[in-house]
Formats: C-alpha cells, structure tokens, sequence
C-alpha cells in the first residue's frame, strides 16, 4: 500500500460521503468494528485518494475500488498476525515453584523423566506445526486421536493412500529442515 498522505478539501468531502461502505464491509464480513476498523480505514482513505487522483478509475464504482482496497488491508493484516513469530510459543518459568512442586509429586526418577519428555515433546511440536501445512495439521490430529487410515481418508474425502501420502511428504519435509 503507498503512503497515504493529508487529504485535500475534495477527498475529505467525497471520504465522509461514502464513509458507510466502512462499516457495511466490516458487517459484511463479520469482522468486530472495535478491532479491525483501523485496519479497514486505511484501505477506505487509499482508495478515496486513488480514486479521485486517477481519472481513469472514473470508469468503475468507487464502492468496487474501496471493497478491494479495505480487502487487501484485511488480508495484510491476517498474513502479518499468521506469522510464526507472532505465534510463538511462551512459557513461564519459577524455578522455586517447580523444585518445590516437582520434588513433593514425583519422588521417583521416573515421574520426573516423564514429566521432562511431555515438555520436551510439546516444545518439540510448537516448532515443528509452523512448517506443517493445514490439510497435514487435520491429518496428524486425527491420527493423534486414534483415528485410523480409513476413518482420516472418509472424515478428509482422499484416499488411504493420500492419508499417507500426506503423512509421508511432512515427514520428508521436516527431515529436510532438520527439525525430525
């Protein structure tokens, strides 16, 4: 998106004019106004701008221009919230807590290596769920609940060997990045 600048005169008229297509895209696509209408608005201003600098747009509804500007902003805006580091994983660490936690539950050596192992293998799994795309996310959750290949492929609509497919080309992939 260019850089938008202070409105002329004109532009700020023909803004307020048509300032309801804001909130008629923001209903019309069931986006909450209190979270994305700053979102929205800055697709709104570049199309008035554009609209009204470029005579050959003249052609098409305004309306049309607007929708697609205010579109282009939404999907920046889920692309850029999509990303990995924005969905890292957080964890709070107390030493003091967990010792002394840790020390009264699992007297045994082998309560507190199980215990390491289930955190080892979630930390594991949010690194790995970036680089595993969402048809293999259904398939390895499915698997994960005990599904078997024919439940996965009816509940998917593929083939048994699709199911597998998928779980085979994940592997290979993550092989490749070295996180497996």
């Amino acid at each position: 998106m260019k850089k938008i600048y202070k409105l002329t005169q004109e532009q700020n008229q023909f803004a307020c004019q048509h300032l309801s297509l804001v909130n008629t895209f923001l209903f019309k696509n069931h986006l909450d106004r209190g979270t994305f209408y700053d979102v929205v608005i800055f697709g709104y201003l570049d199309a008035v701008q554009e609209y009204l600098e470029n005579p050959e747009l003249a052609k098409f509804r305004f309306s049309s221009i607007a929708w697609r500007k205010m579109k282009n902003c939404m999907l920046n805006e889920f692309l850029y919230l999509e990303r990995p580091k924005r969905k890292a994983c957080m964890v709070a660490y107390r030493e003091d807590y967990i010792s002394a936690d840790m020390d009264g539950r699992f007297a045994d050596e082998n309560g507190i290596e199980r215990v390491s192992e289930i955190l080892d293998a979630k930390l594991r799994l949010h690194q790995l769920l970036p680089h595993i795309k969402p048809k293999e996310k259904e398939v390895i959750y499915m698997r994960a609940e005990g599904y078997t290949y024919r439940e996965i492929a009816a509940h998917c609509n593929i083939t048994i060997r699709g199911v597998s497919a998928r779980l085979t080309r994940m592997k290979k992939r993550l092989k490749q990045l070295e996180l497996i």
